[in-house]
C-alpha cells in the first residue's frame, strides 16, 4: 500500500467541522498542530491580527492512501468552501 503524507492548514474556526468530517470519512489515525499564519494586512480580520501580521490557524498531519488524496482534498475544500485553506501533500516511508 502506498502512502503520502497530508497537511491540512485551515483557520481555528474550521477544527471541529473538519475533525467531524474526517472521522464521517474513516480517518481516525491524524494528528493536529496548532500554528501560526503569517501573511498581508488585507487577509487578518482583527486588529491585533493587523498589528502583528499573525493568525491563528491549526494543522492536522494525516497519511493517506495515494489513489484517495484527490478525492479527500477536493472533499475537504467543498466542505470549509468559504475558509482558508491550503493543503499539500508529500511521499513517505514508515520505517
Amino acid at each position: 500500500m502506498s502512502l503520502k503524507g497530508m497537511e491540512i492548514y485551515f483557520e481555528m474556526g474550521s477544527k471541529d467541522t473538519l475533525v467531524d468530517f474526517l472521522l464521517a470519512k474513516g480517518y481516525d489515525d491524524f494528528y493536529f498542530f496548532p500554528c501560526s499564519h503569517y501573511g498581508a494586512g488585507a487577509f487578518l480580520i482583527s486588529a491585533e491580527e493587523q498589528v502583528s501580521a499573525r493568525r491563528e490557524f491549526g494543522l492536522f498531519r494525516l497519511f493517506v492512501k495515494s489513489e484517495e488524496i484527490t478525492a479527500l482534498s477536493s472533499a475537504i475544500k467543498a466542505e470549509v468552501k468559504d475558509k482558508a485553506i491550503k493543503m499539500f501533500t508529500y511521499e513517505v516511508g514508515e520505517l
